[in-house]
């Protein structure tokens, strides 16, 4: 199952590292949702990473409560996301959404498309399936602001698509 941690935003990367080597044992996973997208960097275009969630790292484990008592050998701000007193997992159809979404590396790749009329159509990339949720079109920009389900709500998150042409 898929548990949430919140940190400080800006230090996904070095937490989950921080987890990876301390405290997750055989079978656990660390990981930060990341996405694709182009920018321009001194002029010229590069492909870059970005947090999907900024300020959360997500742990795949069984056993929530030993990886808890473990969580404290590193000296960072982590917060199991609860319901109640409860240590709750994200649900079972918003894994599946977001494996979908980012593969097993947990990546959301570039994707591409163009627009008929006022309709979004993504021909290649992990958006591919996702149309319906694309809440708004950044053209200029090369992003898309998308709906992700998330611990039972909705989630904006951006993510990188090219559009090529408008039909």
């Amino acid at each position: 199952m898929w548990y949430v941690i919140q940190v400080y935003t800006g230090k996904e990367l070095e937490i989950a590292q921080q987890c990876r080597d301390r405290v997750a044992d055989e079978g656990e996973d660390v990981f930060v949702p990341l996405a694709e997208r182009w920018t321009k960097i001194r002029g010229e275009r590069t492909l870059i990473t970005s947090r999907l969630f900024p300020g959360y790292v997500f742990i795949e484990t069984d056993k929530i409560e030993d990886f808890h008592k473990r969580l404290n050998r590193i000296y960072a701000m982590t917060k199991v996301l609860r319901t109640g007193d409860e240590m709750t997992p994200i649900q079972k159809e918003e894994e599946e959404y977001l494996r979908k979404l980012g593969g097993d590396e947990h990546v959301v790749r570039y994707s591409e498309g163009y627009i008929e009329g006022d309709k979004l159509v993504v021909t290649s990339g992990p958006l591919k399936d996702f149309e319906g949720n694309v809440k708004k079109v950044l053209r200029h920009k090369r992003l898309l602001v998308v709906e992700v389900p998330l611990l039972g709500r909705t989630v904006e998150v951006t993510v990188g698509m090219g559009v090529v042409e408008r039909r």
